[in-house]
């Protein structure tokens, strides 16, 4: 942004904008490029990892719909050889071209593994962990090869860390590999096979590519029409850029998007800089007894991610309840026993209407809250930690209500 340009006032601004709508025929093009019908857009799964990974173990699994048995498994598996170090290599390109393989069985979320590929002859095992916006956290890329490696001995091992970019992993034993080589290596599948791939299979996964090419990839066009774009209507983008919405609510957003992408299925609202949510399978085992009824009656416990000013934090909180009675137990209960489960206590005192439960600060700022890559990858690896501690809560809310 110029920050040297002299202020504008409204009716400048508004001719700006005016003429950036109604004056650019590159607009239109980049909208045409971009904006045509897409699958996978139009069920907003394309910035959701947890799609991607479904997609893609449907795309490899032989035994999966597509009818096409191996075609894309070897065609991805040979791309990955290639691309890995030859000392971290389970096999060679050249002998998984003459191989059979038997015994194939594709896995998601196995042990917390996006992608594990598993063939018995030849015995070889290849951990897919994919990252499209998140980073890594927990040190999990060397826990994730230290189970495979103790629960497939027997296996020679392949660990292939995805990202949009080719990311280096903290870990070496893992080959990078970018969302462009994936795409480079089905394109290829397509063209050479497009006899064999029939016309439902082949929509389905030209829209993949598209979306692919267009969102995570350098695709010249776009890049031209964008750099067209900018350089006849700076100004107003500089302005768009300028009054665009405040970067704490874009936090809230993407968090409930990485809640909407994880593995544990959570019931998630996102708010203006708040995102209140907690696993679906408490709707079935809390009753709707939380005074905040029409909007969440299950919701007497809660998850809220709040984005304040200069600091985002995570709280459990007990609710305020139409049973006042019941809600004192549950009180009473986690007081006593909610140590056993991980969790305790935080602040309590009579009459208290919301009960705070567990309280976990996730980022702080002296320059105020972003939504830049940093701050998003420390909610993504608090959201992996939030799963065993809502499992653990959810053994204990079913000990309360079910059994009281």
């Amino acid at each position: 942004m110029n920050f040297n340009a002299p202020e504008l006032d409204a009716s400048e601004a508004a001719s700006l904008l005016e003429r950036f709508v109604i004056d650019n025929d590159a607009l239109g093009d980049l909208e045409r490029e971009i904006g045509r019908f897409n699958i996978f857009d139009s069920l907003r799964i394309v910035d959701k990892e947890i799609r991607h990974s479904n997609f893609l173990a449907w795309l490899l699994d032989p035994a999966e719909s597509h009818g096409l048995g191996q075609l894309f498994l070897r065609a991805v598996l040979m791309d990955l050889l290639r691309s890995a170090p030859r000392d971290d290599r389970p096999m060679s390109p050249v002998d998984l071209d003459g191989a059979d393989l038997v015994g194939v069985r594709v896995e998601r979320e196995w042990r917390n593994i996006d992608l594990l590929i598993v063939a018995e002859d030849p015995k070889i095992v290849i951990a897919i962990e994919n990252k499209i916006w998140s980073g890594e956290h927990s040190k999990q890329l060397n826990r994730y090869r230290e189970t495979v490696l103790k629960e497939f001995s027997s296996h020679r091992p392949l660990f292939v860390f995805l990202t949009r970019q080719g990311d280096e992993p903290s870990d070496e034993n893992w080959s990078p590999y970018s969302y462009s080589q994936l795409h480079a290596g089905l394109d290829r599948c397509r063209r050479l096979n497009s006899d064999t791939i029939g016309d439902e299979v082949g929509v389905f996964l030209d829209h993949y590519l598209r979306i692919v090419r267009s969102r995570f990839m350098d695709d010249e066009k776009i890049a031209e029409l964008c750099t067209r774009i900018y350089n006849n209507h700076r100004q107003a983008i500089d302005l768009i850029i300028e009054k665009r919405a405040d970067p704490r609510a874009r936090v809230v957003q993407k968090a409930a998007e990485l809640l909407e992408s994880d593995s544990l299925d959570w019931d998630t609202r996102a708010l203006n800089l708040s995102c209140i949510f907690w696993p679906r399978v408490w709707n079935e085992i809390v009753p709707p007894i939380c005074a905040d009824g029409k909007r969440a009656p299950n919701g007497l416990l809660r998850f809220v991610l709040n984005v304040a000013h200069k600091e985002v934090y995570l709280e459990l909180f007990i609710a305020p309840s139409t049973d006042i009675d019941q809600r004192e137990q549950l009180v009473d209960a986690i007081s006593k026993r909610g140590s056993d489960h991980g969790f305790r206590l935080r602040s309590q005192t009579p009459g208290k209407q919301w009960t705070t439960v567990y309280s976990k600060r996730i980022a702080k700022s002296p320059e105020g809250v972003t939504d830049d890559d940093k701050t998003i990858a420390e909610i993504a690896g608090l959201v992996e930690d939030l799963n065993t501690r809502a499992e653990n809560m959810t053994v204990f809310l079913r000990e309360f209500f079910l059994t009281a």
